[in-house]
Order: structure tokens, then sequence, then C-alpha cells
């Protein structure tokens, strides 16, 4: 599961609390709505339940929710932030784990597609960068998957080295961030989270990286952030 801790250093200190509360709201309904406790109907209908609080003035001005409906006015973000999570969520709950490589890819894209946006709207950054950045958290939510063996890999089919080719490419379209992205503090930070990525994902029986990674990861991110230069859509056609 991606976690807040994990994410927290690409988005503005200024925003921090707000993209905690971002994070619990995803991590809250991935781990509620994929539990085997409840049965999915009731999954279904709290579903449906929920889509109505947010898009309507939650009344407990200490509830979660609304503090979170609070935070996105204060901050001008729009409400399908939250509300295109549901999609994902309906997948979830349908307790059919994908049998295809296809359908595990339609419920992480569901999943990663809002909190792509919701870490390049807080960095001021423009729509152009939300599906390398989508691209950048499926790799990191397909890895993760796998290494925790969830549910929802059981019956998908693939071979280490397609799994390897899956997460290559992804990590290498999400690489286009350092060239689209406007603001050098945010394409520091993706430097050095693109290449820390990259090592663990390499080494995958090594969760942690060894002092000589550290070293090359930010020697060689210093030499993207150098090297790499802005690109616009409109010029480089990307």
């Amino acid at each position: 599961m991606l976690e807040a801790e994990i994410l927290s250093d690409l988005v503005p200190k200024s925003k921090q609390n707000l993209f905690t509360l971002y994070m619990k709201y995803w991590q809250t309904g991935w781990q509620h709505f994929i539990s085997d406790t409840r049965c999915t109907e009731i999954k279904q209908q709290q579903i449906i339940l929920l889509e109505k609080a947010i898009r309507r003035d939650f009344q407990l001005s200490q509830n979660f929710l609304s503090c979170l409906q609070k935070a996105f006015v204060k901050e001008d973000l729009s409400l399908y932030l939250l509300l295109d999570m549901l999609t994902a969520w309906h997948y979830l709950a349908a307790d059919k784990p994908p049998t295809s490589e296809e359908q595990l890819s339609k419920i992480i894209g569901a999943t990663t597609s809002p909190l792509a946006r919701m870490i390049m709207v807080l960095n001021d950054e423009s729509p152009v960068t939300y599906l390398p950045m989508q691209e950048l958290l499926s790799a990191l939510l397909w890895y993760d998957l796998w290494q925790k063996k969830s549910v929802l890999v059981k019956k998908v089919r693939l071979t280490q080295r397609q799994k390897n080719n899956k997460l290559k490419g992804q990590m290498k379209s999400a690489m286009v961030l350092l060239a689209i992205v406007c603001h050098k503090r945010l394409k520091w930070r993706l430097a050095l989270f693109l290449n820390k990525t990259a090592v663990l994902m390499q080494n995958n029986k090594q969760e942690n990286i060894g002092v000589l990674d550290e070293i090359k990861i930010i020697l060689y991110s210093i030499y993207q952030f150098i090297t790499v230069r802005h690109r616009t859509m409109i010029r480089k056609g990307i």
C-alpha cells in the first residue's frame, strides 16, 4: 500500500496537513473495501452513502470527512479528487479478484489517478504531469501488491520477467516528469524519489538501501537535475 510517509516529500510543506488527511482517506477506503469481513451488498451500499455524504456539507464538524471537505474548500480543490476514488472502491467491494493483468490495471489506474492529480495540484503543476505521476504511483502499487502477495494478484499469472518489464515500462514513463515539471524543488525531489524507487525494485529482496547505493542515487540525481532540460508539450510534442 502507498504510504503518506513515502510520498510526503513530493508535496510542499505548507500542504502536508491536507495531504496527510487525503492519504488517510485513500488508505482507509482501500483497507475497508478490500476486506472480506463484510458482504458485498453492504460495502456497495456504503459507497453510495459515502458519495452522498461527500456531495453535501457533512453536519458533524469534528468528523474526518467534514475536516477533509473544509480543507478542500480552503484550498479551492475539486471534490472529484474524493469522488473519483469511489470507482476503484467499487472494484474492491465486488469481492472478485482480478484474473488478468488488464483487470488489475483498471483497478490500480482508478486508485492512483486521483492521488496523482492531488499531488500535482498541490504542487501547482499543469495537467500534463498527471499521467506520468500516475505511472509512477501505479508502479509503486504494483510492486507493493506483488511483494506482499495481495489477494488482488493471486489470480493474475505473470512471470517474473513480465513483472519486471511491467515495472520498467511504468518507471520509464514516469521519468518524463523530470522534463515537464515546472518547479525546481519538485524536480529535485522527483529525481531522488525515482532513482531510489528504481534501486529498490531492482533489488527486490533488499528492503533497505546501502550507503553506496545512497551515494549513487544522490550523484545521479544531481546529474539529472542539471542535465534534464525543461520541455513543454507544444514544443516537443510529448
